[in-house]
């Protein structure tokens, strides 16, 4: 863990915090969820975590007391104290794919490895759930032992269909719905990542994933 958190306003009834890295974003997502603020909803991203008040019934001078309640404990938190996350007690969500997507070949390339190897590592162990962004429901998915960057396409697609599981950067995902992207698609689920009648998102942050192969 690196330098300190920034507090930034944002907007009347948000606060946007700014991390030196992922590992302490991480942490500190774990705390903000064991302390007692039920009204501020912890959002995190890459390098960022957004404490937001969404619910209107909560007058906005209520909920800019809530916020300052929680960035006066941000304000004194040592961070280099945190302990670190730890997802061996989060949900875990298996998710069965069709290694069958048009890039197989070209991340495993990337990779440095054949597509049958990239098969068998890509299930060997579950992925942890960093954090949803893009889309409703799509998960940013990291191992430890995946530190290479996978390309993302020089050519993004005007739409990859829901379900497809792919590749950019550090990160794996599956796609909930049809959207056009630029991700590297190794794979289909027919799992549904995203359902409103079904109480929404099929994972949330720190959850699992893990992947098993079928034909």
């Amino acid at each position: 863990m690196g330098d300190p958190l920034t507090l930034r306003p944002y907007g009347a009834r948000a606060v946007l915090v700014e991390l030196p890295d992922a590992a302490t974003r991480r942490a500190l997502t774990g705390w903000l969820a064991s302390i007692d603020h039920p009204t501020v909803a912890v959002i995190p991203a890459e390098l960022t975590v957004l404490l937001d008040v969404s619910d209107l019934s909560i007058k906005e001078a209520d909920a800019q007391q809530e916020l300052r309640l929680v960035t006066r404990d941000l304000a004194h938190l040592d961070l280099e104290a945190l302990p670190a996350a730890d997802a061996t007690d989060s949900k875990l969500v298996t998710v069965d794919v069709r290694y069958d997507g048009p890039d197989l070949e070209t991340v495993a390339g990337q990779l440095a490895m054949s597509a049958d190897a990239l098969i068998r590592w890509h299930t060997s162990t579950p992925w942890t759930v960093e954090f949803l962004g893009f889309m409703p429901g799509f998960g940013y998915l990291t191992r430890d032992d995946h530190d290479q960057q996978v390309e993302r396409r020089h050519s993004p697609r005007s739409a990859i269909p829901a379900g497809s599981v792919g590749f950019a950067g550090h990160y794996s995902a599956v796609y909930p719905r049809s959207s056009p992207g630029g991700w590297q698609l190794v794979g289909h689920t027919d799992q549904v990542m995203f359902d409103l009648t079904c109480g929404g998102a099929a994972t949330a942050p720190n959850d699992r994933v893990q992947f098993r192969s079928v034909r």
